[in-house]
């Protein structure tokens, strides 16, 4: 009788069956990480187009104005939306802004006479996301990052500041 070394049909099944569901849930870990890194991506993008913009009103002494329409940040010279944007920023995600509709408009010394306002990236057309940034608020003199709550409007109230 001679005694045989190696691993049977049934050892090898479950070993590869144990092997497809790690893979399967690290997978699946992976893309939301991923979805949640565009997601901040995205929101640092709009805080960085956004100060830019200000800036600019302050140093040119003009008034500029940005407008979201879709998933895009749309950034005119002057706080006239109704001729062409200067430049148009395309992003990943769409995006709502709150409360109302309209452009954001900087003065000439970098001031939003407006209410504070808030724009939400909502991939997926829901506002539920796993990132720990997804919006950015604008109020009259600074513009920071932040966190909508679980069903909450974009609205500054409904934002947790990052």
């Amino acid at each position: 009788m001679s005694k045989e070394s190696g691993f049977t049909i049934v050892e090898l099944v479950v070993i590869v069956s144990i092997m497809a569901i790690l893979l399967t849930i690290g997978s699946l870990n992976f893309s939301q990480m991923q979805r949640k890194s565009k997601v901040e991506e995205q929101v640092r993008n709009i805080y960085s187009t956004l100060t830019d913009v200000r800036l600019q009103a302050m140093y040119t002494k003009t008034p500029r104005a940005v407008t979201v329409v879709g998933n895009s940040l749309r950034i005119y010279t002057t706080d006239d939306t109704t001729v062409a944007p200067s430049s148009v920023v395309n992003l990943s995600f769409p995006m709502v802004i709150g409360p109302g509709a309209g452009a954001i408009v900087y003065d000439a010394s970098g001031v939003v006479n407006d209410v504070e306002r808030a724009i939400c990236v909502e991939p997926g057309n829901v506002a539920d996301n796993p990132g720990n940034m997804d919006s950015t608020i604008i109020s009259t003199v600074r513009t920071y990052l932040g966190k909508r709550r679980s069903g909450g409007a974009c609205a500054p109230s409904s934002i947790d500041q990052k």
